[in-house]
C-alpha cells in the first residue's frame, strides 16, 4: 500500500512538473493595420506550435509570438531559429517585422533574399528546454534581433554609430550567424558598419545573468576596401576587462577566460590598423544560462 502510494505522488509530480515544462504559446501573423492573417496556438500539453501559412508578405506585415520567458522561433529556412529571452516588459511577446526590399534603405537588405519571399511560410514557436538552457552554445546568436533603443527581447546589440543609418551596416548584422566576410553591403554580406571614428562602442546585452567563458569574434576582411581593428577591450557588467589583440584574418578569432557571470557586455577602445573602414562581421559569447 505505501508503495502504491508513493508512486502515484511520483506520477502526480511528474505530471505538475511536465504541465508546468509545456507552456502554451501560439504565433500569429498580422498586417500593418494589426489585421490578424493567420494565426496557431499549442494544444493542452505541447510546448510548441506551428502555422503553415498561405500568404506573400506586404510591407509591415508581423509575426507575433506568445509564449514563455524563454522561447525558440523558426521564422525562415534560410536563416539561424532565433532563440530569445523576453523581459518582464514584453509580457510573454515578441514582435518581429517581417523583412522587406532589397536595397540598404529598407530592411531586407540584411536578410536572405528569399528568406521572406513567396507564398508558403511555415513558423515554428516553442519553448527552450531546461537542457538547452543549461547545454553550452553561442548565446550571442539571434537573427530576430532589431533595431531599438528599448529592447524586451534578447540577446539585443546596439552602438554608437552605423553607417549611412543603412540597415545592412546595423549593429545587430553581427549576431545574426552570417560569416560571409570577404564583401561588403547587402545581404550576405552584412555586418556591424560604423563610421571611421575613434569613440566607437558596440553592446551586446542578453537580458538575464548568463554564464560564458568564450569570446569568437570575425572581422569584416574586404581588402583593400577595410583596414582591421588591431586592439579593442571588452567591458563586462561585472567590472571587469578583456583586452584583445587582433589580425588581419577572415578566420573567426578566439579569447579564452575563466567563466564569468555577466549581463552584457560592451567592444570599446577600437583602433584600426589604418586609416580606412574597419567593421565587425560576427561576434559570438559561448557559454550556457545559469538555470
Amino acid at each position: 500500500m505505501q508503495t502504491n502510494r508513493c508512486l502515484s505522488l511520483l506520477l502526480f509530480v511528474t505530471a505538475c512538473v511536465t504541465c508546468t515544462y509545456a507552456q502554451r504559446v501560439s504565433v500569429e501573423v498580422q498586417d500593418g493595420s494589426g489585421k490578424r492573417i493567420a494565426a496557431a496556438s499549442s494544444s493542452s500539453g505541447k510546448g510548441s506550435a506551428t502555422l503553415t501559412l498561405d500568404h506573400e508578405y506586404q510591407p509591415g506585415d508581423r509575426v507575433i509570438a506568445h509564449g514563455p520567458q524563454r522561447m525558440t522561433l523558426h521564422l525562415s529556412n534560410a536563416m539561424p531559429d532565433c532563440s530569445v529571452y523576453l523581459s518582464p516588459d514584453a509580457h510573454n511577446t515578441l514582435t518581429f517585422e517581417v523583412p522587406y526590399g532589397s536595397g540598404e534603405s529598407h530592411t531586407g537588405s540584411a536578410y536572405p533574399r528569399d528568406g521572406f519571399t513567396g507564398g508558403a511560410h511555415t513558423l515554428t514557436v516553442s519553448q527552450l528546454s531546461r537542457h538547452d538552457r543549461l547545454t553550452r552554445r553561442n548565446l550571442a546568436l539571434n537573427p530576430c534581433d532589431t533595431r531599438t533603443s528599448s529592447p524586451t527581447s534578447f540577446p539585443h546589440a546596439s552602438s554608437n554609430s552605423v553607417s549611412r543609418d543603412a540597415y545592412n551596416f546595423e549593429a545587430r548584422n553581427a549576431i545574426d550567424g552570417a560569416t560571409l566576410n570577404g564583401h561588403h553591403g547587402e545581404w550576405p554580406y552584412q555586418s556591424w558598419g560604423p563610421l571611421m571614428r575613434t569613440d566607437l562602442w558596440w553592446k551586446l546585452e542578453f537580458g538575464r545573468e548568463v554564464q560564458i567563458d568564450e569570446l569568437r569574434i570575425m572581422l569584416r576582411t574586404d581588402f583593400p576596401h577595410d583596414s582591421y581593428w588591431k586592439s579593442a577591450v571588452v567591458e563586462f557588467s561585472d567590472g571587469t576587462s578583456l583586452p584583445l589583440e587582433m589580425t588581419a584574418t577572415s578566420d573567426f578569432q578566439e579569447f579564452h577566460f575563466p567563466a564569468k557571470t555577466v549581463s552584457w557586455l560592451r567592444l570599446t577602445h577600437l583602433v584600426s590598423a589604418e586609416d580606412r573602414w574597419s567593421a565587425l562581421m560576427e561576434f559570438e559569447a559561448w557559454g550556457k544560462d545559469l538555470h
